[in-house]
């Protein structure tokens, strides 16, 4: 992770920047899974005594992002195959229950939400070589919470957010290296449009669909070098 000491007098509290600072450098895959977090280095990295690192950690932990273990401390997250497999049914069950009580009970707003964040999305990936492939993974996020967040589920979602976690950092690393944006957007357009039409089954479908796709590309970019080398070559199941 690059320095980058925090400013002070930034609106935010001290806890509250370094725990965002942290995530975003794990999820951007500054820190391959399995690598270790030492909180005297990157405080020092930030500029900040290492409380607000300790307090970061925790946090990331209860999302899935990092572990702790008795003897190495707190490392990034690291799946084989065969756990990746079992993060994406369990993500795929809440998903799926999400979305169909979700066009239940959502709202014209909801609607344009999901419309405007899908309109910024499709800007992006119109920029071939030039997208910026972290932003677009950020909507993409905002995307999928906007079809759910109606259902107003918020257990289904806090357990949802964990297992999204510890994926996280492995998807944003395909798509970053071989992510095909033309396919998900051509997928996040029929989710939207069932969505907006309140298609419960149809949406359902094309939200396990998504997941299957993701996860398909997910464990083939596994076995190649590059996406192997860049999360730290698990091995292939």
């Amino acid at each position: 992770m690059a320095t980058a000491t925090l400013v002070s007098g930034h609106s935010q509290p001290l806890p509250e920047i370094v725990y965002r600072q942290l995530r975003s450098a794990i999820l951007n895959g500054m820190f391959p899974p399995g690598s270790p977090l030492r909180q005297e280095e990157i405080a020092q990295k930030l500029g900040v005594s290492r409380n607000p690192v300790r307090e970061a950690l925790p946090r990331l932990e209860s999302e899935g992002i990092v572990v702790l273990s008795p003897r190495r401390g707190y490392t990034v997250a690291q799946l084989e195959p065969s756990e990746i497999r079992d993060v994406f049914a369990l993500r795929t069950l809440l998903e799926t229950e999400l979305v169909r009580r979700a066009v239940e009970l959502k709202t014209h707003a909801d609607d344009d939400r999901i419309l405007s964040i899908l309109d910024q999305m499709t800007q992006l990936a119109a920029q071939a070589q030039d997208v910026d492939r972290v932003r677009w993974f950020d909507l993409n996020l905002e995307f999928h919470d906007a079809l759910m967040l109606p259902a107003r589920y918020p257990h289904h979602m806090k357990a949802l957010v964990q297992s999204r976690g510890v994926l996280e950092v492995y998807i944003r690393t395909e798509v970053k290296l071989t992510g095909d944006l033309d396919q998900a957007q051509r997928e996040h357009l029929e989710m939207a449009q069932a969505f907006i039409a309140a298609d419960g089954d149809l949406l359902v479908a094309l939200t396990r669909q998504h997941s299957e796709h993701t996860r398909s590309r997910l464990l083939t970019g596994l076995a190649k070098t590059s996406l192997g080398s860049a999360l730290g070559n698990p091995k292939t199941a």
